[in-house]
């Protein structure tokens, strides 16, 4: 019998302890312990009444040991750190989209373009040429199903000097067309067009009506510029005594004002 309740004993004193792992509150603690000791001092009673003395004092020994136990574990329980409330992520301010160089929130680019036309010193022409870029304000994108960004508009002012002589300051109107990056293998691709017309040049007087079309793609060079243009087209630019057409090779650069 002495086997049995010592296996008893530390039966419910393994309970309890599971019951902590497993997440039990001190008040459920505090009950079980409560039961047990129901148990213990029934015993003790019984034993009493039937004059053993030496079961007696071992059950009263056991119980005072598993208040100990019961005391320690609840310093313990009482011990332990709450967990603190997560923290919350902290709230990152969006940066404001930056209003460019002089505060005006102007979209422009400035390129460089070389025209092989075979003639002068460099068989060709350069030519220097700064745009307003215009978002598509007549809505086109949308209308034939792209989006809003897929279009914009370019009027600038330029000038061209080199090969064949020509000397001349034309303006420009163009549209760009930028392709869905999908369709170019994830290349930011676009195809641009449109018109110039020289007005002041060779013989001191406006010229003729020219055009240029090309297509090209945006890289980011990692210099914190933006994405570069790189271009591929044709050009013509007519003054009025001289003119400059053939193949071109144009690299471009965003630059908000």
């Amino acid at each position: 019998m002495k086997k049995y309740i010592a296996l008893f004993v530390a039966f419910a004193f393994m309970v309890t302890l599971a019951g902590l792992a497993f997440g039990r509150t001190l008040e459920e603690e505090k009950q079980a312990v409560r039961d047990y000791l129901k148990v213990i001092d029934a015993k003790i009673i019984k034993y009493r009444k039937a004059g053993n003395t030496a079961k007696m004092k071992q059950l009263q020994g056991e119980k005072q040991g598993t208040l100990r136990r019961w005391e320690k574990l609840k310093a313990e329980m009482e011990a332990q750190p709450v967990a603190p409330a997560p923290t919350p992520a902290p709230v990152v301010a969006k940066a404001a989209p930056s209003a460019g160089l002089f505060g005006w929130g102007i979209n422009s680019d400035i390129a460089a373009t070389y025209i092989s036309t075979g003639k002068g010193q460099f068989s060709g022409s350069g030519q220097l040429r700064g745009d307003i870029v215009l978002d598509d304000f007549v809505g086109l994108g949308p209308l034939v199903g792209l989006s809003a960004n897929t279009i914009k508009y370019k009027a600038g002012l330029g000038v061209v000097d080199g090969g064949g002589g020509i000397k001349a300051i034309p303006i420009f109107a163009d549209g760009v067309i930028n392709l869905p990056a999908d369709m170019m293998g994830g290349l930011e691709t676009f195809i641009s067009g449109g018109l110039n017309y020289v007005v002041y040049g060779n013989g001191k007087t406006s010229g003729k009506i020219g055009g240029e079309i090309g297509i090209g793609l945006n890289a980011d060079l990692g210099m914190g510029l933006g994405k570069t243009g790189f271009e591929i087209g044709w050009e013509a630019v007519r003054s009025n005594l001289r003119s400059s057409k053939g193949l071109t090779f144009t690299i471009s650069q965003p630059i908000g004002l």
